[in-house]
């Protein structure tokens, strides 16, 4: 059995492959501690496991980190890295190693698992869009930062403006104008990145003139979803459903 392992800035999740499904789903909230990671990582494995595949932007040292645990416990350890072209995907950067790993793999899942031209959302500590077209052309990227950290960015520049961000409920109408200033920001840093979204997918399905699946993911999606105008397919685990085809790939 394959475990798979998305190693995000601030969480981690993971899974069990079983067939083309996943299971035994767990995520963690890691903090940059890399030895908390470690350790819930490693409790996360089963005697079962062969193989470890993963993506991981936690930096180089959680990297040898775990090839030091894949090692104690006698597994394949496979670190997926961003490719200038592979599994039918071409990057659009001119340095591919620039492109992180987690958004590569969201491109190939979408390429291999949805076909057709596609938008794919990750809503995390930071919020990233990347479009491919049905061919497998990577058409570039856009990275902004989440809610919460607009919202600390402004409690951080404007001398506690912002308080840690309250996720709210979509107002309607006029009430999306905020009636205190926690209100205020809350209802600005959701209907900011949305916004922008919104216009990003717009623009993208109007220049290909083709039908565009845009695929909502990321420990943000739940709270972000019904702020966008666009329809979403919400696939929470869609970054570790990548690391599952990849795992079985030739």
């Amino acid at each position: 059995m394959t475990f798979v392992v998305d190693i995000g800035n601030t969480r981690a999740k993971w899974a069990h492959t079983e067939g083309s499904g996943l299971r035994d789903i767990g995520a963690v909230a890691h903090a940059r501690s890399e030895p908390a990671l470690l350790e819930a990582v490693g409790k996360g494995l089963r005697p079962e496991d062969r193989r470890i595949v993963a993506a991981n932007v936690a930096g180089r040292g959680f990297a040898e980190r775990l090839q030091g645990l894949a090692r104690d416990r006698g597994l394949e350890l496979s670190l997926v890295e961003t490719a200038a072209e592979r599994y039918g995907v071409r990057c659009a950067y001119v340095d591919p190693s620039r492109l992180g790993v987690d958004r590569w793999v969201g491109l190939v899942a979408a390429h291999r698992l949805i076909g057709g031209a596609a938008c794919i959302i990750d809503s995390g500590t930071t919020v990233t869009l990347d479009a491919v077209t049905e061919e497998g052309r990577h058409l570039g990227g856009l990275i902004m930062a989440g809610p919460r950290m607009a919202a600390a960015a402004l409690q951080r520049e404007t001398g506690g403006i912002g308080k840690t961000l309250e996720l709210v409920s979509v107002p309607s109408g006029i009430e999306l104008l905020g009636r205190s200033t926690d209100e205020a920001v809350a209802h600005g840093a959701m209907l900011g990145v949305a916004a922008a979204l919104d216009q990003a997918v717009a623009t993208v399905a109007a220049t290909l003139d083709a039908p565009l699946a845009v695929v909502l993911t990321g420990g943000g999606a739940d709270a972000l979803r019904p702020w966008l105008r666009i329809a979403v397919s919400y696939r929470p685990h869609f970054i570790l459903e990548g690391l599952a085809w990849i795992a079985s790939a030739p």
